[in-house]
């Protein structure tokens, strides 16, 4: 988005699309998407999910549109391991006046995970996702995640990994029915869980850099 404020997503997938090409050019990477049903309702400055990375719209096109971003947003998502036909999930940004479902999306991508495990039940299917260790308070049981821009429950959580589940309608309508065992994803944590662990961080260090007299008994000044 060119200006204005911070664009919101829902993790509810409009279309699917496949990457045509990505280049750089000088200090930012390009990106062009295409058979996209909604591109000809795209104007310059709007802000489109791609997989779960909130990027802004620099040439709209009839059937296709381009996208900038930084070198570092390129690297650090899985753009940077994919090349052209790779099929992506699509979603403009949420309208002021539009109905809320899903969860609170922003878009900024936290890391690149991996699919470690899939399952099928029927028509359902259930895939376990990397997490780093130090991730594991940001996903709660029951508690929201996006992948690859798709809003998705977490089923289960372990040290290591976390598990969604996949009702018939997902695997359809979005590419998350194509993945396979090693493939990357983009993740983006709970917004709320964020939230919450830098407050409760903040206030550890505030109670920790108290100064008590046994604080400055352990300093020298006994």
């Amino acid at each position: 988005m060119a200006g204005g404020g911070q664009p919101m997503f829902t993790g509810l997938v409009e279309c699917t699309a496949k990457i045509v090409s990505a280049r750089r050019s000088g200090d930012m990477v390009e990106m062009e998407i295409g058979d996209v049903p909604f591109a000809g309702e795209l104007k310059r400055g709007d802000s489109v999910s791609v997989s779960g990375a909130c990027l802004t719209v620099v040439v709209p096109g009839r059937n296709s549109f381009t996208v900038e971003m930084m070198p570092e947003t390129f690297d650090n998502t899985l753009f940077s391991k994919t090349g052209p036909g790779y099929r992506v999930n699509l979603e403009r940004a949420m309208a002021a006046t539009g109905r809320f479902e899903g969860h609170i999306v922003t878009g900024h991508v936290d890391l690149v995970s991996m699919v470690v495990a899939l399952k099928s039940h029927g028509k359902s299917r259930e895939l376990d996702f990397t997490l780093p260790v130090d991730a594991a308070g940001l996903v709660a049981r029951k508690g929201s995640v996006a992948v690859q821009g798709v809003s998705l429950t977490v089923i289960e959580r372990g040290d290591s990994f976390f598990r969604v589940g996949l009702i018939p309608e997902t695997l359809k309508f979005t590419t998350l029915g194509e993945l396979k065992i090693g493939d990357p994803v983009n993740l983006e944590y709970d917004i709320l869980s964020k939230y919450l662990k830098d407050l409760l961080e903040s206030r550890t260090l505030q109670v920790d850099d108290r100064l008590t007299m046994d604080r400055l008994a352990e300093m020298g000044w006994s």
